[in-house]
């Protein structure tokens, strides 16, 4: 095909129109506007001093008219109704109409009507107003709108953009359970104000045990959803399977309760009427105790206490009477304290005597074994009392105890009364040594609570090492021990074995009635008072001075 010719008038006719059209347009239409293009056409969109109608804008956008009419939308609002404030033409066929004052992303949504808050905010102005979404089936096609530039036709309900998760069963009010934030959890949602309220164990399970997954095949993707509507939940049987196996009826709450399976009523509950009435301890012990996960009734034995319980005697009495049977010693009122008393006791192999009444059983019977294998000890291999007691004299008198023991010196009513003959010993107790207790010699050495360290061995036995010297030595003889029992005895210390005759002043005549303080004054030294007998003047003047005439002799 060859190039067609136009004729010189043609083309001058042509450029003389296009003359004309620039003089009267300020620039070309946007291409939605294309059609309006032409002398002809100014009228549709200005009055007669040029400037642009709004009111001849509504003409065609019918849907801007719609929101002034019902003061809905953002074109209802005063300051956006004169239409060339946004939107300019005459720019141009790709020239964008909507012109923004701060930028598309900064536009204030709370104009329109629709406010956006929580994830909302977080969206590009596209991600919503997108071609898919505009479901407003009342955008007329006359209007010539791209469903894929317009801000128009969205639905301000959530699902107007969102799928319905819900299969339509909760309504389309999203808001009443769901916020803009975040879709889970619902915090809106009220479980009480449904036709089943939550309570006690029923309130931490999730919702998938109870509300399963449903399968919409209609949908493209996303097929399960929840089932909210219809659920079956009039009697426990409808979630829970029956454990009782229908024998004790349909109606659960009369013994349990949502608290907790095991939180049984007993007040509703009668175990008198089962073959095994619950007595003592017994009635207060929580079902499952004996009543374990998965065993059925026929599973339980309850015939001898060895059913239930660990014989913690290990079988220690089996060859007894009684076959070793638990309620020989014990009652279902409590394992302790045992039935077996005093009496029972004294029929043993050690009947209990004196103090040993009074010691609680655990002393002697102690727990053996660890925590888990605990059992206490009644068969002993010696009943002495080193077998229980330890020796407090670590030995020392280990030689003067006899084959009976301990019972040489104690007895069992009382550790503290000694019943020993100290004659046995190297010093034998006279006077007043029969009255001092045991402990002013027999001192503890540490001074220990337990008087494990009391010296019974070794112990010296003259006068000075118990007492004091209050003569200061004067009768000390070559030894350094004064020979006190040359003077006194245990009896008494008054001196009543001294003879003033055996000494250098044989007392006679007047001398016989003179007090001792007389002629054997005091004396203090090292802040010790003491009497002086010895070097002592023996001579008339050194008491009776000068005007006394010296006897002739004198003993």
């Amino acid at each position: 095909m060859g190039m067609v010719k136009r004729s010189p008038f043609f083309l001058s006719i042509l450029l003389m129109a296009a003359s004309a059209h620039a003089q009267l347009s300020p620039g070309d239409l946007h291409r939605s506007h294309a059609f309006l293009e032409g002398v002809e056409n100014c009228a549709k969109c200005h009055g007669g001093d040029q400037q642009l109608v709004p009111e001849n804008c509504l003409q065609c956008h019918g849907r801007i008219r719609a929101q002034r009419e019902t003061g809905k939308g953002l074109h209802s609002r005063a300051e956006y109704q004169v239409c060339q404030n946004c939107h300019i033409e005459h720019q141009g066929r790709d020239f964008d109409l909507v012109h923004w004052k701060d930028g598309e992303q900064r536009f204030d949504h709370t104009l329109t009507g629709f406010h956006l808050e929580g994830k909302h905010l977080s969206l590009t102005c596209r991600q919503c107003h997108m071609s898919k979404l505009i479901t407003d089936l009342q955008l007329a096609p006359n209007e010539r709108i791209d469903s894929s530039r317009t801000f128009l036709g969205l639905q301000p309900n959530c699902v107007g953009c969102h799928r319905d998760e819900h299969r339509a069963q909760l309504g389309e009010n999203c808001v009443k359970c769901h916020t803009q934030t975040a879709w889970k959890p619902a915090s809106g949602f009220d479980h009480a104000l449904t036709l089943y309220p939550l309570t006690g164990k029923h309130q931490p399970v999730a919702c998938l045990k109870c509300h399963q997954l449903m399968t919409d095949l209609r949908m493209a993707t996303d097929f399960d959803y929840m089932k909210y509507k219809n659920v079956a939940h009039s009697q426990c049987s409808s979630c829970h399977t029956d454990a009782h196996v229908g024998k004790l009826g349909e109606d659960c709450g009369s013994c349990h309760n949502t608290d907790g399976w095991h939180q049984v009523n007993t007040v509703n509950f009668d175990h008198s009427r089962t073959r095994y009435p619950l007595v003592g301890k017994h009635a207060a012990i929580e079902c499952a105790r004996c009543h374990m996960a998965g065993q059925s009734k026929q599973g339980l034995r309850f015939a001898a206490c060895r059913d239930c319980h660990i014989d913690t005697h290990r079988g220690e009495f089996a060859q007894r009477a009684s076959k070793g049977n638990c309620e020989e010693c014990h009652s279902v009122n409590g394992f302790s304290p045992a039935r077996f008393l005093m009496a029972q006791h004294e029929q043993t192999d050690y009947p209990l005597r004196g103090s040993h009444k009074a010691v609680a059983c655990l002393a002697c019977h102690q727990r053996t074994g660890g925590s888990a294998d605990a059992f206490l000890t009644f068969a002993f291999g010696s009943t002495r009392c080193q077998a229980c007691h330890k020796d407090p004299h670590r030995g020392q008198v280990d030689k003067l105890v006899a084959a009976d023991g301990c019972e040489q010196c104690h007895n069992v009513g009382t550790w503290n009364r000694v019943n020993y003959d100290h004659s046995k010993s190297n010093f034998a107790l006279e006077g007043k040594h029969t009255k001092v207790a045991c402990g002013k010699c027999h001192r503890d050495i540490a001074a220990t609570a337990d008087m494990t360290n009391v010296k019974f061995t070794g112990i010296r036995t003259d006068c000075q090492s118990c007492h004091t010297d209050i003569h200061q030595g004067q009768f000390a003889s070559t030894d350094p021990a004064t020979d006190c029992g040359r003077c006194h005895s245990p009896a008494s210390w008054k001196a009543t074995k001294f003879d003033h005759a055996s000494s250098r002043f044989k007392l006679d005549g007047a001398h016989r009635t003179v007090a001792c303080g007389k002629c054997h004054t005091s004396k203090v030294a090292e802040n010790l008072k003491f009497v002086i007998y010895k070097p002592l003047e023996t001579t008339c003047v050194s008491c009776h001075g000068a005007a006394v005439p010296e006897r002739s002799s004198r003993s």
